[in-house]
């Protein structure tokens, strides 16, 4: 029988998960902490973990590492909802298969784990394809390759947070638009954008859009925050966090 750990201090995901991907076939432990997961992972032998990035005790991609080292064969997919630092992305590249940024839709999430299990090893773009074009709350990890060209640019753009009934909240920021595709962009900005976050994107020749913050993550001193931003043209497409 297989075996999956879920670690998040969240309930519902932890939840959620569990009830995606319990079976007659597999068994699903969960934990609200990294003490609790560290005393589960020294009594089970995991075919695959999920780990959230900030547990209330213990770092995520700590779990992680001490994961690698006492089960290597176990997959990892690791969770966040907030920015990450160049550092922590390279940790990740080299111990887990799949970042997720929340919100995450749990269809997709089950499609691509399946996946990462019958091929024992992280998925390449070119395999997922097929999946939903342009997964961008999914940040690949194996493969750098896009489906949509991005092309670099240099502008200014302001970003207004929308509201769940669509009318704009306060708070109005800057970014500068780094690469741009037919798909989305990526911005440089001062502050952090929360990946989930709902958009109203306007530039300097008045055209107006909306998007959605897939990633966010430190750029370093010189350049602050990048985040990755996918646009929408129907808010109704729009998967709110999970509550």
């Amino acid at each position: 029988m297989e075996k999956f750990l879920v670690v998040d201090d969240e309930y519902l995901i932890g939840y959620s998960l569990a009830a995606l991907f319990k079976d007659a076939k597999r068994e699903v432990l969960t934990a609200p902490d990294g003490r609790t997961a560290l005393k589960a992972i020294n009594e089970n032998q995991f075919d695959l973990c999920f780990f959230d990035i900030n547990l209330p005790d213990i770092n995520g991609l700590d779990l992680m590492m001490k994961l690698r080292y006492c089960s290597p064969g176990t997959k990892i997919v690791i969770m966040t909802a907030s920015e990450i630092t160049e550092s922590m992305m390279k940790a990740v590249q080299e111990n887990a298969h799949l970042l997720v940024s929340k919100p995450f839709e749990l269809e997709r999430i089950k499609e691509l784990v399946d996946r990462i299990l019958a091929k024992g090893r992280p998925l390449y773009r070119d395999e997922c394809a097929e999946i939903r074009d342009c997964d961008s709350f999914i940040k690949w990890i194996a493969d750098e390759n896009r489906k949509h060209e991005r092309k670099l640019t240099s502008g200014s753009i302001t970003c207004c947070p929308v509201s769940l009934c669509g009318e704009a909240s306060p708070g109005v920021l800057s970014a500068h638009v780094v690469d741009v595709s037919d798909a989305g962009m990526c911005v440089r900005t001062d502050c952090p954008l929360t990946p989930g976050h709902l958009l109203r994107l306007s530039d300097t020749a008045a055209e107006e859009r909306k998007g959605i913050v897939r990633w966010s993550m430190s750029a370093g001193p010189a350049e602050a925050y990048r985040a990755g931003i996918q646009f929408v043209t129907d808010e109704n497409a729009w998967n709110g966090p999970l509550q």
